[in-house]
């Protein structure tokens, strides 16, 4: 097959009976590439197969998910941020819940960081309030990458070897159907980049989602065990108490002159119907035996 392309060069001046054999005997270009990538990728392919024996590093896709419970959400929140700066990360998204006036009720955040500092990271955010729970996961992808490798330099070996059979070719029909077979070619070697560029992406960086909800009224006793837990929330149920009853307080004051009001009218009516029924009660008559 590598003939006739050549031979479509060499053929051109002589009579119509060459053109004809030229014609005949160019085939497909595609089996033409194939046929000459796979004589001249022999060396190339055991070269190729060398590296994979050697110490090849592996790649990890590693993912994290951290469920934390905090009093202050908004402060926990910012103690992130500075761990994913810290570590050359970034915020990719972040989510916030606010329920009333106390701040952020919920908080969501999703971190890209070094893969090199994943583990690092995961124990800083651990830290950084009530650790409610934690996930890791890590895959091996390291053949998908090595193979993706390989297959971006065999594409783009041929198409080379197809850019050099198009810059010989001299016949309208070959050089169209070398053509497609060219740009068929680029399309899978883009297809092969952006699995390359993806697969890179993922080992490179790692994903972990940090989820901070705000801790409920006994949440401080999480946080601090034993004797400082119990006076924490005799402070707080304290605090609660006299709230309410300031709240009840400021309720009664406005009443008061009314309630001192009524009941000093009772008092009074109680009083003179006492000394009213005082006179008209006479003495009791003593008893006692009967004179004879």
């Amino acid at each position: 097959m590598i003939v006739s392309i050549f031979a479509l060069g060499a053929c051109g001046g002589s009579g119509g009976t060459n053109q004809s054999s030229v014609d005949s005997d160019s085939g497909s270009v595609e089996s033409l590439a194939d046929t000459s990538a796979g004589k001249a990728a022999a060396p190339e392919a055991a070269d190729a197969a060398a590296p994979r024996q050697a110490v090849v590093k592996a790649s990890i896709i590693s993912t994290g998910s951290v469920a934390l419970s905090a009093k202050d959400v908004g402060k926990t929140r910012t103690q992130v941020q500075q761990i994913s700066d810290r570590y050359a990360g970034q915020v990719t998204e972040q989510e916030t819940s606010d329920s009333d006036d106390d701040g952020p009720s919920h908080a969501r955040m999703v971190l890209r960081i070094p893969s090199k500092s994943f583990d690092d990271a995961m124990a800083d955010l651990e830290d950084t309030a009530t650790l409610v729970d934690s996930t890791t996961t890590s895959t091996d992808v390291t053949t998908e990458v090595v193979d993706t490798e390989v297959r971006v330099k065999n594409a783009r070996t041929s198409i080379e070897r197809i850019r050099t059979l198009l810059s010989r070719a001299e016949a309208i029909g070959d050089v169209i159907a070398i053509e497609s077979e060219l740009a068929r070619r680029e399309a899978d070697l883009n297809s092969l980049l952006a699995q390359q560029a993806a697969l890179e992406n993922q080992t490179s960086l790692s994903t972990i989602t940090v989820s901070i909800d705000r801790s409920g009224p006994g949440g401080s006793s999480e946080d601090d065990p034993g004797f400082l837990a119990g006076l924490s929330a005799g402070w707080d149920a304290l605090g609660d108490s006299a709230r309410v009853l300031a709240v009840a307080l400021g309720a009664v004051i406005p009443w008061t002159p009314v309630i001192l009001l009524v009941l000093a009218s009772l008092w009074l009516l109680s009083r003179r119907r006492r000394q009213a029924a005082g006179p008209m009660a006479g003495p009791v008559p003593a008893t006692g035996p009967a004179e004879e």
